[in-house]
């Protein structure tokens, strides 16, 4: 008998990224152990201030805590223009490479209230770490979704190689206007790459009668 097919949230924000989410540690673990899920990623927004919270909640119940980050990334020539790249630790390089990223962008990589981390500061400070591409909001899905193939595929080639074998593109369906276009459009340029895909979602709140106190 085949077994049922198990989901993980890779992405999720908690309260501590401050004014994005409504979840709170120790209800989110007990929400994913009940459900039957396996593991669970936490990805505040450019913080660990919940990770040792987060990984002592998750062991005591038995759940595997996935730590990670949904870095900001500003172009080094226009520090106006920022993506989102999720980053997932695999191992204790990944671990030390991501708090590096994290602290120098909060030590240099402040702009007009936004904390980011340049570009060129990836260089050299992505092993252990797995990538996600950030669906509509990272800059291959913002090229994907402006019809810009070529773009796309030339900015998949520049993360592919600071990020070897461990760069996802995510499909995700929240609800929002685009959706449709961007996973077509991201299996499309999966398939004509060879780049694995990942399903998300975006998660900021952990039942659906809380949408509305989080608008």
């Amino acid at each position: 008998m085949n077994s049922p097919p198990v989901f993980v949230h890779l992405r999720l924000h908690s309260e501590y990224s401050v004014a994005d989410s409504l979840i709170r540690i120790k209800p989110l673990v007990a929400r994913v152990a009940a459900s039957g899920m396996p593991a669970v990623a936490l990805t505040d927004q450019c913080n660990f201030y919940a990770l040792i919270k987060f990984y002592t909640a998750a062991r005591g119940k038995g759940v595997k805590p996935l730590c990670g980050c949904d870095l900001l990334v500003a172009e080094d020539g226009n520090l106006e223009l920022v993506h989102v790249l999720p980053l997932l630790v695999r191992n204790q390089t990944g671990y030390r490479n991501l708090i590096r990223l994290i602290s120098r962008a909060h030590q240099e990589g402040q702009h007009r209230g936004t904390v980011a981390v340049r570009r060129s500061w990836l260089q050299g400070n992505t092993d252990g770490l797995i990538a996600l591409s950030g669906a509509s909001k990272g800059d291959v899905g913002k090229a994907l979704l402006a019809g810009d193939f070529n773009q796309a595929r030339a900015l998949l080639d520049t993360w592919q190689r600071l990020f070897p074998d461990a760069y996802y593109l995510e499909l995700q369906r929240t609800g929002r206007a685009g959706d449709g276009e961007q996973v077509a459009r991201a299996v499309e340029l999966a398939l004509a790459t060879g780049t694995p895909v990942v399903a998300t979602n975006d998660v900021r709140f952990l039942t659906p009668e809380e949408f509305e106190a989080h608008e």
